[in-house]
């Protein structure tokens, strides 16, 4: 059985999903999964930096193309949109359809997993009806549940859901969502609940060099690591600094990541004068992610569902926390809630209230016994969460969804 993995998120670049599917390549067995991915990045326009020294060392096949979907740009007139759909968006769906076909026939592709419902599924149904190839969609939980303001796009996300021949929900919550919000039948969907790579992340010593990097000699490092969008609550987290810097003098606020909250956060970050006890780091490398885990006291991500419904999924950066020995706090929010053990291996709070996010993080920077109680449990968990106990189940599904196929067309 060979799948074929169509992500224009996967490493080098940073990102729960990502890793994700990284982990399901790394433990599926030997090249039974072909990954079909970027070397551009969709958002941003540049480079992916060191992907062509990723793909070397990766241990799976890799094919990269500059992009799987349309760069993000704004119209501003229905003839401006007609202009970009025939001129960018239809060019670029062909080169990728050509390329996908080339590598079902070439591989001899049993099935395909679409890892972006919203701007991958027309591949899939593309392959399906072409080819006979069965398809997958991998769901986190934000696509599904995110309000669209168009209803053209709403009503394709539901037909996505109930073309594809099978989904993969991250989730208890997401399955719910998926039941809930767009009737999908319940056997259609497989649980894969997120789980983490164990030989990478784990506890270790505090590498000195960040400490200097970033001038934290003596502070008690709050940690938030995820893309920098409203619903992770680093807003929320920022408020409630000064009202833990009262208590706790040396904290400091360790945010690392990218994305379009950014500027709006580095205001929140003036107003309340907190210049010196916070640092942005910015996008780091891959290499670096597990050094940043440890070198925290506490990490701190207390998420919460935006009024169009937009919310976590999961929340793999708890368990990859976790898997270093570092105690967590989450929002009660969308998957999030599954992914922490409330008084086990972290705190829930509400994400809503800046008073219950600065008594929670107080509470166990200043209970260094519990802090660390609370770290070795969710060591505990996270050993049982590993990413190479879900690969095997997605394989299954994969070989299952395979013989589905229909009639070859060459």
């Amino acid at each position: 059985m060979k799948c074929l993995m169509f992500a224009s998120i996967f490493p080098p670049i940073n990102g729960g999903s990502a890793v994700v599917y990284e982990g399901l390549c790394q433990f599926s067995p030997k090249d039974s999964v072909h990954v079909l991915a970027p070397w551009r990045h969709y958002v941003t326009g540049e480079e992916i930096e060191g992907w062509r020294e990723y793909d070397a060392k990766a241990g799976f096949p890799i094919t990269r193309i500059e992009l799987l979907r349309a760069p993000v740009v704004s119209s501003r007139s229905l003839p401006q949109s007609l202009w970009l759909h025939l001129a960018v968006d239809l060019p670029l769906k062909l080169r990728v359809l050509w390329t996908a076909v080339k590598l079902v026939r070439k591989e001899k592709i049993d099935c395909v997993c679409i890892c972006e419902l919203n701007s991958g599924t027309w591949l899939g149904l593309a392959l399906r009806r072409l080819l006979g190839i069965p398809f997958i969609i991998y769901i986190h939980g934000e696509e599904i549940t995110t309000e669209s303001s168009y209803r053209i796009f709403g009503r394709r996300r539901r037909h996505y859901l109930h073309w594809a021949d099978a989904l993969v929900a991250v989730s208890q919550f997401t399955s719910r969502q998926l039941i809930d919000l767009y009737g999908i039948a319940r056997e259609k969907i497989t649980l894969i609940i997120n789980g983490v790579d164990v030989s990478y992340f784990r506890p270790g010593p505090t590498d000195p060099a960040l400490i200097e990097r970033y001038g934290l000699t003596g502070k008690r490092i709050i940690l938030t690591v995820g893309r920098l969008v409203e619903r992770k609550g680093i807003d929320m987290t920022l408020r409630a600094l000064p009202s833990i810097l009262e208590r706790v003098p040396n904290a400091h606020y360790l945010i690392v990541g990218t994305g379009e909250f950014e500027p709006e956060l580095r205001r929140l970050v003036e107003d309340l004068s907190l210049t010196p006890h916070v640092t942005f780091t910015g996008r780091i490398p891959v290499t670096e992610l597990v050094a940043h885990y440890r070198l925290c006291d506490l990490f701190v991500m207390p998420n919460r569902e935006l009024d169009n419904h937009d919310t976590e999924g999961f929340g793999l950066v708890f368990l990859e926390a976790n898997a270093c020995a570092k105690a967590v706090i989450a929002g009660v929010a969308g998957g999030a809630v599954e992914a922490v053990r409330h008084g086990e291996t972290g705190l829930s709070v509400d994400g809503t209230r800046v008073p219950a996010i600065a008594a929670a993080i107080v509470d166990l920077l200043t209970d260094d016994a519990k802090r660390e109680a609370m770290g070795q449990r969710g060591l505990e968990v996270a050993q049982q969460c590993k990413s190479a106990d879900r690969a095997p189940v997605f394989h299954a599904l994969c070989a299952r969804v395979a013989k589905t196929r229909r009639r070859r067309w060459w």
